[in-house]
C-alpha cells in the first residue's frame, strides 16, 4: 500500500518591528528659587507616530516637594495627552498617556508645559531626566532642570558693591540684586528685569 508522507508546518513568526529613536526631547525650566513653582517646558519628537493609548515616561525628575498625583498639564501639546499626567514624586516619574483620538506625531515638535515645586534646599545643582515611550529605544533628555541657586527666604538689597567685576559675573545669585557696582571698574550694573545694562561711571 502506498502512503502519502506529510509534513509538519511550523508557525511562521512575524518579523520583529525594531524600535525607533526619538528625534528630539529636551526640558527648561522657568526658576531656581527654594521651594518656588517652577514651570517646566517639555519639547518632544518621536521617531514614529504613538497612537492613543500609547505612552511616553519622563524618569529622573528627583528632589521636588510635589507630591503624588495627576499633573495639569498645559501649552499646545497638552490636549494629546488629555492635558493631565501621572506623577511619583520618589522617582521623579511623569507618564504621559496619548488620549483617545489623539497621535503624538513625528515631524514636528509637541510643547507641554507642567508646575513642580522645587527642592527647599539651597545649591541643588538640578536634574537631568531619560525618556522611555512606545515603541521607542530610551533616550536622554537635554537639559538640567530644578536647580535651587537662589533662596526664596533672603531679602536681598537694592544695591550691592563687588570689589571686581568678574567676581559678580561669576556670582549665581547675582540678579536678585537691582544694582551692582563693581569698583575695579567702577561701573554700575542695573538690571531691568530680564537683562543687565552696564553703565561707564568714568
Amino acid at each position: 500500500m502506498f502512503v502519502i508522507p506529510t509534513f509538519g508546518l511550523g508557525v511562521i513568526a512575524s518579523p520583529t518591528v525594531p524600535p525607533s529613536s526619538f528625534e528630539g526631547a529636551a526640558l527648561s525650566d522657568s526658576n531656581s528659587q527654594t521651594s518656588g513653582t517652577n514651570t517646566i517646558t517639555f519639547k518632544v519628537q518621536p521617531g514614529i507616530d504613538i497612537s492613543a493609548g500609547g505612552s511616553i515616561t519622563l524618569t529622573g525628575l528627583t528632589g521636588s516637594q510635589t507630591v503624588d498625583g495627576s499633573l495639569t498639564l498645559s501649552g499646545a501639546g497638552a490636549s494629546v495627552f488629555g492635558s493631565a499626567g501621572s506623577w511619583t514624586q520618589s522617582t521623579g516619574t511623569l507618564v504621559l498617556t496619548v488620549d483617545t483620538g489623539q497621535t503624538l506625531s513625528t515631524g514636528s515638535n509637541t510643547f507641554i508645559t507642567f508646575n513642580l515645586q522645587n527642592p527647599a534646599t539651597l545649591g541643588s545643582s538640578g536634574v537631568t531626566a531619560t525618556l522611555n515611550g512606545t515603541g521607542h529605544l530610551q533616550a536622554s533628555v537635554i537639559g538640567t532642570v530644578l536647580d535651587t541657586i537662589h533662596d526664596s527666604t533672603l531679602t536681598f538689597p537694592t544695591i550691592q558693591v563687588f570689589d571686581n567685576a568678574s567676581n559678580f559675573i561669576g556670582d549665581a545669585g547675582a540678579d536678585d540684586y537691582t544694582i551692582v557696582h563693581a569698583k575695579d571698574t567702577d561701573k554700575l550694573y542695573v538690571y531691568d528685569g530680564s537683562v543687565w545694562v552696564v553703565y561707564n561711571q568714568n
